[in-house]
């Protein structure tokens, strides 16, 4: 059990107390009870927890900064010789191909108001280059609307204690305030590393070409401090510890071939940061150890989550992730962090503009119904989280958490509450030249989403709930036809306390199964059935466990209508008899 911490009495206090300052004299003078406890804390590695450092955030988070950008040519030997259009005309993706270092150009960063740089704030009287600027984020590269990553250079200041500013335009969130609204929240949740957010309104002037026009308006963005050295630094945590950005590919498989010591002789950095970008030490021991422990099974789960993470931040990160519906979350949008000196391991969350998606996506195609994402199904594609909701008392342990958050943090009332706050500062740029113009919904569904969801945390309870009692979503197998029968088979859908899970099988021509050549229920993992003729058939197979709740499979098919068919795989049984199936509708 930890005690309490031991108080250092401060060397300043000692004159005053050493010149015969007496209680009677003083009552503050009294630092010693009589009755004080010595017992101490902090002596191990385990004792210790990070946490957040609440003065970092600022209490006036419903403002906008007015940023000046002057782009102009830099120079050959830091790469900055390009000019604004080249800077914007490739995706990040074209650069990986190219094998070379995305373009960039100087600039000039000043801070002021909509009349212009306002005098004592960043940037202000600067003439020359104080940063560099180029784009960030792979898929937001390619959108119309770009996103940028300016580097203040070194001798130039800070920017509230900032060197690098990433401006995310945020083009798949249709009211463009979700990520500061999820990172608003988190700085309330002890358990939980939080990241400081600004709304930004942009204007750029290019220069790159030889012009001095004026300032083009860019319109609304969202500036979240970028996790790295200075991130860390700020909070008083080690800057020289483990950090990894979880790339898209990483499953926390141990992948031998490449999470290597940096020591190896086989190591290569970019087959490492296939699946985890290294933003720290590349002393890679400690994450190594974390995955060995994870992938070996003869270790308890509980046990290498006792070990090797900080657990109230692990559950309360997937908590937090579960309630607010964020089915991105484990797309390369976390960071993985450990000091030195310590086993512990903590989630830092990133890019949460998939937060309270539902409605959304309902608007998107009425249709939409996946099952399979909802809950805590989001999680067990990945390996530690698998075995993590495979075992009970990791459960439990999840489960305060999420009573916890729903309870007192994530209440429909402070979500809405925060909502109407940055709705009020954002929308007036929104539906303004040139944000309107790619805004994806109309000022009618806006007001729709804005006063719906918060509501969808209930929803996310409930169906958290649902999801701990039901059957786990599985894949559908290629039919094969073979002895005169078409045979179906699937992986075995998993159920909690090793209950067993109910099959129903329906095979038709057309994917509404409104006419089903079968329809048939199974314990079992494989059905079979008269050689089908030769034509496009479509099978459905749904799980279900003790509590009856029927779960999808992964597969799912893409009308002509556009919209979707669950559960369900488009196959052929071709002129020779042989079975194809077609799998350009499932999600990759």
């Amino acid at each position: 059990m930890k005690g309490k911490a031991v108080w250092l009495l401060p060397l300043l206090l000692l004159p005053a107390l050493l010149t015969g300052c007496s209680a009677a004299e003083d009552d503050n003078a009294v630092l010693v009870s009589a009755d004080e406890t010595y017992e101490t804390t902090g002596s191990s590695s385990g004792d210790y927890q990070l946490r957040d450092k609440e003065s970092l955030y600022d209490s006036e988070d419903d403002k906008i900064v007015t940023m000046y950008l002057t782009v102009g040519l830099g120079n050959e030997e830091d790469g900055t010789k390009h000019t604004w259009t080249e800077v914007n005309s490739h995706p990040l993706s074209w650069y990986e191909d190219q094998g070379i270092e995305p373009y960039k150009c100087e600039a000039v960063l000043q801070v002021g108001d909509e009349s212009g740089p306002v005098e004592g704030k960043f940037g202000y009287g600067d003439r020359t280059a104080n940063a560099t600027v180029q784009l960030r984020g792979k898929a937001a590269s390619a959108q119309q609307q770009k996103s940028y990553r300016i580097r203040i250079k070194d001798g130039s200041g800070k920017w509230q204690d900032q060197k690098t500013i990433s401006l995310n335009k945020h083009i798949a969130d249709p009211v463009r305030y979700k990520n500061k609204l999820a990172y608003s929240l988190m700085e309330e949740i002890p358990q939980m590393l939080s990241a400081r957010t600004t709304f930004v309104h942009l204007y750029v002037k290019d220069k790159t070409q030889g012009e001095d026009g004026l300032f083009r308006d860019y319109g609304l963005y969202t500036q979240v401090e970028q996790v790295n050295k200075t991130y860390l630094k700020n909070r008083g945590f080690d800057n020289d510890g483990a950090l990894y950005q979880a790339g898209k590919n990483f499953d926390w498989g141990r992948h031998e071939d490449s999470i290597l010591l940096a020591t190896d002789a086989d190591y290569d950095p970019e087959k490492f940061e296939q699946y985890l970008e290294i933003g720290g030490s590349e002393e890679h021991d400690k994450i190594i150890a974390l995955l060995d422990a994870v992938n070996d099974t003869d270790n308890q789960i509980s046990e290498v989550a006792e070990q090797y993470f900080d657990r109230e931040n692990l559950y309360y990160w997937m908590a937090f992730h579960i309630l607010t519906g964020n089915k991105d979350v484990l797309n390369g949008n976390y960071y993985l962090y450990s000091a030195r000196g310590s086993d512990k391991w903590y989630f830092i969350s990133w890019d949460n503009d998939g937060i309270l998606k539902e409605e959304y996506e309902l608007m998107e195609d009425a249709s939409y119904d996946r099952s399979w994402n909802k809950g805590i199904f989001t999680f067990i594609d990945k390996i530690l989280f698998r075995r993590i909701l495979q075992d009970s008392s990791c459960r439990q342990e999840l489960d305060a958490a999420v009573e916890d958050l729903y309870v007192n943090y994530l209440t429909e009332e402070a979500v809405q509450e925060k909502i109407n706050t940055y709705r009020a500062a954002t929308e007036e740029y929104l539906y303004s030249l040139p944000d309107q113009t790619y805004v994806p919904v109309s000022q009618e569904e806006y007001d729709i989403l804005s006063d719906s969801m918060a509501d969808e945390i209930a929803d996310n309870y409930n169906m958290y709930k649902e999801t701990m009692a039901s059957a786990w979503p599985f894949h559908i197998k290629d039919p094969v036809n073979e002895n005169g029968s078409t045979v179906f088979s699937w992986e075995e859908s998993y159920v909690f306390e090793g209950a067993s899970a109910v099959y129903t099988v329906e095979v038709a021509a057309d994917y509404t199964f409104e006419d089903c050549i079968v329809n048939e229920q199974t314990d079992k993992t494989e059905y079979r059935t008269e050689q089908l003729p030769a034509g496009q058939y479509f099978v459905r197979i749904r799980a279900s466990g003790e509590n009856g709740i029927s779960q999808d499979a992964y597969e799912y098919y893409n009308t002509e209508k556009g919209t979707a068919s669950y559960s369900t795989l488009c196959f052929y049984i071709l002129e020779d008899g042989t079975a194809a199936a077609s799998r350009f509708g499932e999600d990759e």
